[in-house]
């Protein structure tokens, strides 16, 4: 009697660890069994003349785990929401290298000069994402194989290294949405690298000497690895997160520009808006910005409203200029 309630209480641990997941089978197999954890897999590797599935572990570069517990390759295409992250973490790159520029220029009226600058760093921008994309795979072509995001574990796969019955742990990081990941740190080492091959041809072509042409450069050494330290921590959140902060981002700067107008009547405002042609640009550059985001964000939520939201990109800057005689300092400090 005893001997069988000792015998049905081990087939009752031995059923509940199976349904817990801490039950596997360890090393190479022949058939293709479950792997603990969320990431962990098994590959076919070759085992002297058979073909059998390795243990499990992380999935090699280009794969990850499907629900079988098989690595299988990454023949996705990226989706748009995937192709306006990755242009998002492309245009961060480039404007923080605009603004370092205009801040460091040695005026504050637009100079060729300074355009050039601003076009080397533009051109630099264009051709280190071109190089990225043809050496990726397919290689050559403007197109990636990819991974589709499911979770935001996806991008935080360290965070989930199984331990099962606390024996040992499975270490299974990997890159799950391969190549969303590496491509960015790829993107700004190929960005520093261009500004050492393009910035000092154009900086002689415009006649930049100085402070002025070498400050710029040393900027970018200090922006991109300051970048890439931040995607490396935050790039799931920044994924789910980036409509939404470039839609702020853009407002507030935005609302920045205007502010820093001498005059803040509405007719100085739309006259300086118009008049001026760096203004003019960088209104509109405001507006492509502010539309980037809105078109991630209703793609991402209602894409079936994606026209009527975009009637609201210039709204910003005309509610801006139709209210602020309401607003102007001036008018409260002498009341």
């Amino acid at each position: 009697m005893r001997n069988s309630r000792w015998l049905a209480f081990l087939l009752f641990f031995l059923n509940t660890s199976m349904v817990l997941g801490y039950y596997y089978e360890k090393g190479a197999v022949y058939t293709l069994t479950k792997c603990p954890g969320y990431y962990c897999g098994r590959h076919l590797i070759e085992y002297g003349n058979e073909t059998k599935w390795s243990a499990c572990g992380s999935c090699p570069r280009g794969s990850r785990v499907n629900s079988s517990w098989a690595c299988t390759d990454c023949n996705n295409s990226p989706s748009i929401y995937d192709w306006m992250y990755l242009l998002f973490m492309v245009l961060l790159g480039l404007l923080t290298q605009w603004y370092s520029i205009d801040i460091i220029a040695p005026s504050s009226h637009f100079s060729m000069k300074t355009f050039g600058m601003h076009l080397s760093a533009l051109l630099e921008t264009f051709l280190s994402a071109t190089l990225t994309l043809l050496i990726h795979q397919p290689y050559g072509l403007l197109s990636l194989r990819s991974c589709a995001v499911e979770q935001l574990s996806d991008w935080y796969t360290v965070l989930h290294n199984p331990n099962p019955n606390y024996e040992e742990v499975l270490h299974c990081a990997q890159e799950a949405v391969y190549p969303l990941y590496s491509i960015v740190f790829v993107h700004y080492g190929l960005s520093v690298l261009m500004i050492f091959s393009i910035r000092p041809l154009v900086n002689k072509m415009f006649q930049s000497k100085g402070h002025s042409a070498s400050r710029p450069i040393y900027a970018a050494l200090y922006l991109f690895p300051i970048l890439a330290l931040i995607h490396g921590v935050m790039a799931g959140l920044i994924y789910y997160a980036f409509p939404s902060v470039i839609i702020l981002l853009s407002l507030m700067s935005h609302a920045f520009h205007f502010a820093s107008r001498t005059d803040q009547s509405w007719r100085a405002l739309l006259y300086d808006t118009v008049s001026c042609v760096h203004n003019l640009v960088v209104v509109v550059g405001h507006w492509a910005l502010h539309g980037f985001g809105l078109i991630a964000l209703t793609l991402w939520l209602q894409p079936q409203q994606l026209a009527a939201i975009l009637t609201l990109v210039p709204l910003p800057t005309v509610l801006y200029i139709a209210l602020s005689r309401f607003t102007d300092p001036g008018k409260f400090h002498s009341d």
